[in-house]
């Protein structure tokens, strides 16, 4: 049985109403229940004298809502809420409730391990100081990005990259990383952590075995478990990973120049024994070189890729790291087979690169910016860490300890009573990251994370004296 005419019509916002606005009211009515199914609804003569607008303006919305099914309208009858509107009635209390993940999403939605902080404080600020970036000279370039590539810039780019950013970084890579390869062989990501992801899903089958440092760059980890991977632990000690201990695997990731996050650097003999392990077991090696550049006493160290004479290294490295957090250019060196494979599933992640920021970048490396930018980043965060490192020096004294390897912008200072490191971090007001939260295994000791490339100098020496204070 239809329901008695005379329901009221939802109010309207103030001011002039528009055809658009009065369909919204009117479906959000439907749809929240105030207006239910079988309503018999005002005729549009009547609901523009209600409204006061016109007749027409009422029909329009009145057409629209039939046409999409929220109402019924019949010559003679009138008008109604169509009756399967009842189907969309309001969610039980058990439906409200957070929808259930799957214990992987639950998982990776739980690691936080990409996530940078707004607003960079004591200790939390691991991205670039851009108070040193030459922002003019950038501004300039990237008008000129846009002037030559005209209205291509709206079109597709190759999933590959741009030829002229891929040859820059080559040529980078053999002068600053003694690293040798083709432009070819240059493949660009959006950051390093999707690079990983793709080297995945090219290389691993679900359950293939990854060896992955402990602790770990936990967005190494998570781009592993996307790839459904079976990840094996591998100790980390004062020259990095322990590569006597490791056994077969069908790839390994390192961060050899730095490890993240203890900063310890793979010493010589276990850069070759890795090297022969992966030889010999027909496996791959993945090198996140992420701030390879920065290394403040000497060169930079020799990166694993140009030890390697079997083709089983694949380089991964960044640009946003020396340049800025939203630059989005990453990439990786590839053997040449591997090249259009991987820039293939590239596509199916996300397509390409936008070709003006790559364009902007090439050509602010090849007119010698960025080696410009890249020696006065060095000096500035080699004072930084030098501040660092006296500020703590009286730590020292109280157990605690850190790597000598000069070189990154964070810096993991340990302590060998794990409970001690806890209640410190948790005393304290400053953002103090712990390393047994990049962890793969329970070890003995802990430590804290102290990130600061991005501070200022005002922040640094604050965050230091508070963190002196407090231990």
């Amino acid at each position: 049985m239809r329901k008695p005419k005379g329901v009221l019509l939802p109010p309207l916002p103030l001011g002039r109403v528009r055809r658009r606005e009065l369909y919204r009211v009117m479906r959000s009515a439907i749809l929240d229940g105030t207006l239910s199914a079988g309503d018999r609804l005002p005729s549009s003569r009547q609901a523009a004298v209600d409204y006061g607008v016109s007749r027409g303006m009422v029909d329009e919305m009145f057409a629209q809502l039939t046409e999409e099914g929220f109402v019924d309208r019949a010559v003679g009858r009138g008008t109604f809420v169509a009756a399967s509107v009842g189907r969309l009635a309001s969610p039980s209390r058990r439906s409200r409730d957070p929808i259930a993940a799957s214990r992987r999403g639950a998982w990776l939605s739980a690691n936080a391990a990409c996530r940078e902080p707004l607003a960079p404080r004591a200790f939390n600020a691991g991205t670039a100081d851009t108070r040193e970036f030459p922002m003019k000279t950038w501004q300039r370039l990237q008008a000129r990005a846009m002037r030559e590539f005209g209205s291509a810039v709206l079109d597709f780019t190759d999933p590959r990259g741009l030829p002229q950013l891929r040859a820059a970084i080559a040529r980078y890579l053999a002068q600053f990383r003694g690293i040798r390869c083709k432009a070819q062989q240059v493949i660009i990501f959006n950051s390093a952590q999707q690079a990983l992801y793709a080297i995945a899903l090219l290389l691993l089958d679900p359950r293939d075995r990854v060896l992955l440092e402990d602790p770990c760059y936990l967005g190494a980890r998570a781009a592993f478990q996307l790839a459904a991977a079976t990840i094996l632990p591998a100790a980390v000690d004062d020259d990095g990973m322990r590569v006597e201990d490791i056994g077969r695997a069908r790839l390994a990731y390192v961060t050899p120049s730095h490890q993240y996050p203890t900063g310890a650097a793979l010493s010589l003999d276990r850069r070759i024994a890795l090297l022969e392990w992966a030889a010999r077991n027909d496996s791959w090696v993945i090198e996140d070189d992420y701030d390879g550049e920065f290394r403040y006493a000497g060169q930079p160290l020799t990166a694993l890729y140009s030890l390697d004479r079997t083709d089983r290294v694949i380089y991964v490295g960044t640009l946003s790291k020396a340049m800025f957090v939203s630059l989005r250019l990453a990439y990786a060196v590839v053997p040449e087979p591997l090249a259009e494979p991987i820039a293939n599933i590239r596509t199916q992640l996300d397509g390409f690169t936008a070709a003006v920021q790559q364009m902007t970048m090439s050509l602010f490396m090849e007119e010698g910016h960025f080696s410009s930018h890249l020696r006065r980043m060095r000096s500035v965060y080699a004072e930084k860490r030098r501040i660092l490192v006296e500020g703590l020096a009286p730590l020292a004294k109280r157990g605690w300890t850190w790597a000598e390897n000069p070189a990154g912008v964070h810096l993991l200072i340990r302590h060998r009573s794990s409970a001690y490191a806890r209640a410190t971090a948790a005393k304290s007001a400053l953002d103090l990251a712990l390393l047994s939260s990049y962890r793969l295994t329970q070890a003995r000791g802990d430590g804290l994370f102290l990130r600061f490339g991005g501070l200022d100098d005002r922040s640094l020496r604050e965050g230091i004296k508070a963190l002196v204070r407090l231990i």
